[in-house]
Parts: structure tokens; sequence; C-alpha cells
């Protein structure tokens, strides 16, 4: 199968989705910029940020970036991705949500939530960010996929008397309804 045919056929599958998960409150040409960007993530070798957007797009950069500005549910956009694809795939007899904090190495000191977090693959807590990945996970087709990342508050940002458990799961009480929808199975690391 030519790469074409396979970049059309994701293409398809995201129009298929923003159809159904709720996107009809937005217009058709923030819908169609949407599904231009996802596109372009595709393709677009190496960083991505609004210029390279601009530049590998049919539009903009400040187009991309007033579509970036508009509220879109992607937690509820992805769980129909999944569903549509595993469905698809015949899975979902064995399906649970996992939950993941990664540790993302960041210098500087204006960054927003910077702070010390664990970093599992240099055993130690290091300087930087962290996200909590949320995803669903089927275990009889051996395949997950990624629902929501949402950045961890560290100590100086959020409410002191929080810990990270606290945080997390905050983010899954946050998250309940729509997680509950698709299982009641968590998965979750040693920690």
């Amino acid at each position: 199968m030519l790469i074409t045919e396979l970049l059309n056929q994701y293409r398809d599958l995201v129009t298929y989705v923003m159809k159904l998960s709720g996107c009809a409150n937005i217009n058709k040409s923030i819908r169609n910029n949407i599904i231009e960007i996802i596109f372009l993530f595709m393709v677009i070798p190496g960083r991505i940020n609004f210029l390279q957007l601009g530049r590998f797009g049919r539009k903009s950069e400040q187009c991309y970036r007033q579509t970036f500005e508009r509220d879109l549910d992607w937690m509820e956009f992805n769980l129909h991705i999944s569903a549509h694809t595993f469905v698809k795939a015949k899975g979902g007899n064995r399906v649970g949500i996992a939950i993941d904090p990664s540790y993302i190495s960041k210098a500087g000191k204006k960054t927003p939530h910077i702070g010390r977090f664990w970093s599992g693959c240099a055993g130690a807590v290091k300087h930087g960010l962290e996200v909590l990945g949320i995803g669903v996970v089927d275990a009889d087709l051996h395949d997950c996929m990624m629902l929501r990342a949402v950045q961890t508050a560290n100590e100086k940002g959020g409410d002191n008397d929080m810990t990270f458990f606290d945080w997390y799961a905050k983010v899954l009480t946050d998250y309940k309804t729509q997680l509950q929808r698709v299982t009641r199975n968590l998965v979750a690391d040693s920690a």
C-alpha cells in the first residue's frame, strides 16, 4: 500500500470522527484547519511549530495559531478514534485505561510548572517538566492509543498541600465520566 493511500485513509478517519465527536459546534473552516493540522503532523519531518505549519501547509502561520486558540475536546475526539480503530481491528474484549507520568527535560526558569520530577530513564530526580499520559490499552490487540496528556503542576504552581499522587487522582477525577464509558479498569506503574 502506498504512503499516500495510508495518509488519505487517516485523513478520512479524522474527518469521520470530527463529525461524530462533538465538533459540530465549530464551523467548517476551523474543522478543515484542524484536519489539515493533524495531517501536517503526520508528514512534517522534525520539529513542528506554527512557522513549520505555515511553511508546509496551505494557510498562513497566523491562521494555524488562531485555530489552536479554539476549544476542542481532544479527550472525546481521541476516544472516538480509539473506539473506531479498536472495533475495526476486532479488539475491545480486554481494555483498560493506562496512566504514566513522563519526564521532559527542559532548561530555563520562565516555563510554567517547571520543577524537579522523577526521570525513570535516569533513575533520579531532574529539573524539567512532567506530563501525565492517559491512554486506552487493548490487551488482545497489544495496542495502546493516547487519549490525553496533562502537564503536571509542580509544588510552586499549584496547591501546596497537593502531592503528585493527589494531582494524578485529580486529573483522573476530572475525566472520570469519559474514561468510565470505556472501562473501569485502570493500569499504572509500580509507583
